[in-house]
C-alpha cells in the first residue's frame, strides 16, 4: 500500500502549498470580518479622552486595516493557491494510482520505459500549470518516481487490488465521510448561531422603538449578522456536506463491484471508475469555490 511518502514529491509540495494558502485565506477573512464588526462597535461607542472622539478613531483605523488585508487578499491571492494547489494536488494522486496499478494509460501492454516516459511527461504538464497559475510550490527533492510506486506497479494482481482498495478507494470515502460530518456540524453550530444573533436584533429592535433602552446597537447587531452570513458563505459548510456525503456513498458502492475484479483489464476499469468519481467531487467542489 501506497503511504504519503510513497507519493510523488511533486505532490507533497503542492499540498503543502495548497494547505498553506487555505489557511492564509480563512484568518485573512475572519480578520477582515472582525476588523468589520469592530467599525460597527466603536461607531456607537462614546468614549472620550479630552475632547478626542475615540470611537470614531478607532472605527477608521478599523477601516483602514480592513483595507490592507482586502489589498492583501487581492494581490495575495491565497485562495487561487488553495484551489490549484489541491487540484494538482489530486491530479498527480489519480495519476500516481493509475500508474502503480498498471491501468490506463499505464497499461502492462506498454513497456516499462514507455509507462515511465509517459508519467514523466504528464507531470511535467502539471507543472506548466502551475506555473502558468502563479503558484510556487517549495522544491522537494527526490526522484518522482518513488521506489514504493515501482514496488506497487511490480506485485501481484491480487496485491494491487488488494492496496487499491485499502489505500485509496476506502481511504478517500473514509476521507469524504468523515469531513460530510464535520461539514455538517458546523453548519449547524453556524445555523444556531446565526439565529441567536437575529432574535437578539429583534430584541434590540424591540427596546429601542418601546423606549426601554437609549443604546442603539441595532447597527452592531445587523454588522454581526451580516459578518456570520459572509462567513458562511465563504465556508459552504452545508453544501460541502452534501457533496462530501455523496461522494461517499458513490465510492462504497464502486467498492462493492470490487470482487468481480479477476484480470488487468477489470482493474483498470475499475481505477478508471474510482479515480473519476473521485475528480467529479473536486470538480464539482472547485466550481462551488468560484
Amino acid at each position: 500500500m501506497l503511504k504519503a511518502e510513497d507519493l510523488p514529491p511533486f505532490q507533497r509540495a503542492v499540498s503543502y502549498e495548497s494547505q498553506r494558502g487555505q489557511h492564509v485565506y480563512a484568518t485573512l477573512i475572519a480578520l477582515r470580518l472582525s476588523l468589520l464588526l469592530v467599525a460597527a462597535v466603536a461607531g456607537v461607542a462614546t468614549w472620550k479622552l479630552d475632547n478626542f472622539a475615540l470611537g470614531p478613531a478607532l472605527a477608521a483605523g478599523a477601516f483602514a486595516a480592513t483595507s490592507i488585508v482586502e489589498v492583501f487578499l487581492l494581490t495575495n491571492r491565497p485562495d487561487e493557491r488553495w484551489y490549484v494547489g489541491r487540484a494538482l494536488s489530486e491530479s498527480i494522486k489519480s495519476l500516481t494510482w493509475r500508474f502503480t496499478m498498471a491501468a490506463d494509460p499505464f497499461p502492462r501492454s506498454r513497456s516499462e520505459l514507455e509507462s515511465v516516459e509517459e508519467f514523466t511527461n504528464r507531470l511535467l504538464g502539471l507543472t506548466r500549470d502551475m506555473s502558468a497559475a502563479g503558484l510556487a510550490a517549495p522544491a522537494v527533492a527526490g526522484q518522482q518516481i518513488t521506489e514504493g510506486m515501482r514496488k506497487l506497479r511490480a506485485a501481484s494482481l491480487a496485491d494491487r487490488r488488494a492496496a487499491y482498495l485499502t489505500g485509496r478507494l476506502e481511504a478517500q470515502r473514509a476521507w469524504y465521510a468523515e469531513r460530510s460530518l464535520s461539514n455538517r456540524a458546523r453548519a449547524t453550530r453556524w445555523s444556531v448561531g446565526m439565529l441567536v444573533l437575529e432574535i437578539a436584533g429583534v430584541t434590540l429592535a424591540v427596546s429601542r422603538a418601546a423606549g426601554l433602552t437609549d443604546l442603539d446597537l441595532l447597527g452592531v447587531a445587523a454588522a454581526a449578522v451580516a459578518a456570520g452570513a459572509a462567513w458562511t458563505q465563504t465556508r459552504q459548510h452545508s453544501g460541502v456536506a452534501t457533496a462530501y456525503a455523496l461522494a461517499s456513498q458513490e465510492l462504497a458502492a464502486i467498492g462493492s463491484l470490487a470482487t468481480r475484479i479477476s484480470s488487468e483489464a477489470e482493474l483498470s476499469r475499475f481505477v478508471n471508475d474510482t479515480e473519476t468519481a473521485i475528480s467529479r467531487e473536486h470538480t464539482m467542489w472547485r466550481a462551488r469555490r468560484r
